[in-house]
């Protein structure tokens, strides 16, 4: 319907509290009678008497004909009368809105926001501060206190904190003792900066490789955990600018050391077999750089700009023994003997080999039969090979259960011998068929073991490619900040320490936990606070309630290893707190 007229409005209400309104004037102002308003409007007299008696009893009328009108959102933040003081207190220090509202998140938690701060300043009458220049509004702020910087812990301090993201990781301190990874980061020769010395500055590193940090440069997460500190001994871990300046200082000889130093320490242990899976993997650098290679990504299925990375496994641990940033297209196929020099020089002599078919040559095969050391290897299925496979007969052909990793699994293969060009002598050629279309063609020196443990023991390679996949996935190595192959070399380096590390925790956690790769140990034991206690001698670790925790309590039980001394020499405890 179309809106009434303004003067129909007026003269014919239609709304009840309108026409109650218009009866009351009437009778008051223009002194009508209550006979003459109930032939007007049609009501009888009695009811403009009742009207007018139920008007004269009310204390304030205005507030029954005139409502104010509703009021959408949330309602005004109650301000206290302290708190306005406060506000105009700063404001008759010419502190802008902005200052004001930086001021009160200092002094405390439950600080009010800049709209509530103008409405104070408006209702206490308080003009707006005239336009000043940038010298005249630093000259007029309240200086601030800027953020402790990094430092290592006082040995006779006495501190109580929380740590909330990755607290759990404090768990893995008494492994870098036992096992001596602490001296072996110091003899790695790794330089310490102006403020921070070796051992903390790598620590601190690892621990963001333990903490499934994606980039240091996302600092936001963890630059105020002061758990993540207290790993490296430090009070908070440094900021972004250190991280990559740090990089720039390490050298390929020092992470050789490392790598070197991790080595001999697993032999020292009998954490090592005799066998190494072998596999290069590809790191994709999201750039235009000309210094590096286009090498194939198989998780992308295109050739892209990258860094081409060898990684040597030990199947019986899961130990990473070698890693290398530095692999170049044309030097690739000579990995494999500058791997086994690396492992005669760091005490870890290897007599088995295993690794893909486009890892090296022929030549190098020869080479490794004439040293002595036995391989296994995948052949590379051309037509003819495939043609000469098919064309077996079927009685040739043996059925082989090889005993898996959970159950057994049937193949038909097929032996036979074969003289390559590069090899004065025979050797072994097993072909495998089962679920695939095409044939596996596996070559090999070993004519002692039998036909089942020699292709369990190729298929035990497939560990190799699942621990590139966790590095790729838990410890983000496929996200390079940098095409620098020295930076990307340390951070290869490190990671391999965070790997083995963790490898190295699980094998001491209860049954059914030692296969956990590092994301699932992360997110059932890792993953959670702690209120931490420093005092002289003793540090403190009630970690938050958990599933798993009764799990975890029980392993770091039984491994003691006195004080540690980047913590300022103190024993580290570690209990279950009664917060969850």
């Amino acid at each position: 319907m179309p809106p009434p007229e303004p003067v129909e409005f007026f003269t014919r209400p239609d709304h009840p509290r309108h026409v109650q309104f218009e009866i009351l004037r009437l009778f008051f102002a223009e002194n009508l009678t209550a006979e003459a308003l109930a032939r007007r409007f049609g009501i009888a007299p009695s009811s403009v008497y009742g009207l007018v008696s139920e008007f004269r009893r009310l204390d304030d009328p205005a507030t029954t004909f005139f409502v104010p009108p509703d009021r959408r959102g949330r309602p005004p933040q109650a301000v206290s009368a302290a708190l306005r003081e406060r506000i105009l207190e700063l404001r008759d220090r010419q502190l802008s809105v902005p200052d004001i509202k930086v001021q009160l998140d200092a002094e405390g938690p439950a600080a009010p926001g800049q709209r509530v701060i103008q409405r104070v300043l408006h209702e206490a009458g308080r003009p707006r501060l005239p336009r000043r220049s940038r010298a005249e509004r630093a000259a007029a702020a309240i200086p601030t206190e800027r953020a402790a910087g990094s430092a290592r812990l006082d040995p006779g301090c006495h501190e109580t904190f929380q740590g909330e993201r990755a607290a759990g990781i404090l768990c893995l301190l008494p492994w870098l003792r036992h096992y001596g990874i602490d001296t072996i980061i110091e003899q790695a020769g790794y330089p310490g900066t102006s403020t921070l010395p070796a051992l903390p500055s790598v620590l601190a590193v690892l621990a963001l490789k333990l903490s499934h940090v994606r980039r240091y440069s996302t600092d936001d997460l963890w630059c105020m955990d002061r758990s993540l500190g207290l790993f490296a001994g430090l009070n908070v871990l440094p900021k972004t600018a250190w991280f990559s300046s740090y990089a720039n200082c390490t050298t390929r000889a020092m992470n050789r050391r490392l790598l070197g130093g991790l080595a001999r320490m697993a032999a020292k242990h009998e954490l090592l077999g005799d066998t190494a899976n072998l596999d290069f993997t590809t790191l994709p650098h999201w750039g235009d750089d000309d210094t590096l290679e286009r090498h194939w990504c198989s998780t992308r299925r295109q050739a892209m700009v990258s860094i081409s990375a060898a990684l040597a496994q030990d199947p019986d641990s899961g130990l990473l023994l070698r890693a290398d940033a530095s692999v170049r297209r044309a030097s690739a196929d000579d990995w494999v003997v500058e791997f086994l020099d690396f492992s005669k020089d760091h005490g870890a002599p290897l007599r088995y080999l295993v690794f893909d078919s486009r890892f090296t040559t022929y030549a190098h095969l020869a080479q490794l039969d004439r040293d002595g050391i036995r391989f296994v290897t995948l052949r590379r299925r051309g037509k003819q090979l495939v043609a000469a496979a098919a064309a077996v007969p079927a009685p040739q052909w043996r059925t082989v259960r090889v005993q898996m990793a959970r159950g057994t699994r049937v193949v038909t293969a097929h032996e036979a011998t074969v003289q390559l060009p590069a090899c004065t002598t025979e050797l072994r050629q097993i072909t495998l068929r089962g679920g695939h279309q095409r044939p596996a063609l596996l070559l090999t020196n070993d004519f002692k073991s039998s036909l089942s443990d020699l292709v369990r023991r190729y298929a035990r390679r497939w560990l190799v490619e699942k621990a590139i996949a966790e590095q790729l996935q838990f410890f983000h190595l496929n996200r390079l900040s940098s095409a620098m192959v020295i930076k990307v070399d340390f951070d290869l380096a490190l990671t391999v320490l965070a790997f083995n590390l963790y490898r190295l925790f699980a094998r001491d956690l209860p049954a059914g936990w030692q296969r956990g790769t590092a994301q699932t140990l992360f997110d059932k034991l890792f993953a959670t606070g702690a209120d931490i206690a420093l005092e002289p001698g003793l540090c403190t670790v009630a970690l938050k309630k958990k599933r798993n925790l009764p799990a975890l309590l029980e392993t770091v039980a039984a491994k003691d290893v006195g004080p540690i001394p980047w913590l300022g020499d103190r024993r580290l405890v570690i209990a279950g707190a009664s917060r969850t």
